[in-house]
């Protein structure tokens, strides 16, 4: 398969274990993905597919709706 995929420069995306529809909102005070009780402070996403998929079952493109930082992690 050699079909190669294009992203719009400025496309963002998450990875994450969870099933997401077309629409769904991504937002803080989630479980998070790993074994313990904490909540989600932040919605992390990345630039880069490659950044995306590190430790991610499924990698979706998102879209901010509110402003955002480029974090430190």
């Amino acid at each position: 398969m050699s079909e190669k995929i294009v992203f719009s420069r400025g496309s963002f995306f998450h990875g994450t274990r969870a099933y997401l529809k077309m629409g769904d909102m991504i937002v803080t005070g989630k479980k998070k993905n790993y074994n313990d009780d904490r909540k989600s402070e932040y919605v992390y996403f990345a630039g880069t597919l490659d950044a995306a998929v590190w430790g991610a079952e499924r990698i979706y493109v998102v879209e901010p709706t509110g402003d955002f930082e480029d974090g430190l992690n």
